[in-house]
């Protein structure tokens, strides 16, 4: 893949002046979360990448080590090819100008929260499900203006409650507007939770 076109797999859906960047979890693909994108705002463009990363033949975005913690030069290689793609993108699209969201679940959710700490220009919102902290290090961006939902259930393995709260005392001391809705459950996502964030969202 060239990242200075448009070669890798991706979705796209012409729609309204907001552009929800969809990226998907662990071994789905370009396809999986755009019925929830409809759901979140049925009148949104959508661009939809496919994670390039291969686990054992399932799609992700960046790679982690066998004991589960995260690769973050994997991390900074994946957000940068997605930061060109998205650039191409929204000149070939005819984007510009457009609010972009992103909307992650699971691996995806992270990459997102990469993108906007490495990255905070590109994206005036996040919507992370089911998701955790990318980079160990305290966070250094400067966030002010950036809306940022976290749905995570509370019995979810890969989002530890204790590591959410200081992860959100961190987003919102660089100046993100954070909303944090929890779920009994575990590593799934919340019809309730998209509801209110549609609802926040209009």
């Amino acid at each position: 893949m060239n990242a200075r076109d448009l070669t890798r797999p991706h979705y796209f859906q012409a729609g309204s002046n907001r552009t929800f960047l969809l990226l998907h979890g662990t071994g789905a693909d370009e396809h999986d979360l755009v019925p929830l994108a409809k759901l979140l705002d049925s009148e949104a463009g959508i661009l939809s990448p496919r994670g390039l990363y291969l686990e054992g033949g399932m799609n992700r975005f960046f790679e982690r080590y066998s004991d589960g913690s995260f690769n973050e030069e994997s991390i900074d290689q994946a957000v940068s090819e997605l930061a060109d793609f998205l650039e191409v993108a929204t000149e070939e699209y005819g984007l510009a100008g457009n609010e972009f969201v992103a909307v992650g679940f699971s691996n995806g959710a992270n990459t997102a929260a990469a993108i906007m700490v490495r990255y905070p220009t590109l994206l005036s919102a996040g919507v992370l499900l089911g998701s955790t902290r990318p980079f160990a290090a305290s966070l250094e961006t400067d966030l002010t203006g950036k809306r940022i939902w976290i749905g995570n259930g509370d019995q979810d393995p890969y989002a530890p409650i204790a590591v959410t709260k200081k992860w959100i005392q961190e987003l919102e001391q660089a100046g993100a507007e954070v909303n944090w809705l929890r779920h009994a459950g575990g590593h799934q996502v919340s019809q309730a939770h998209l509801q209110e964030i549609s609802r926040q969202l209009t």
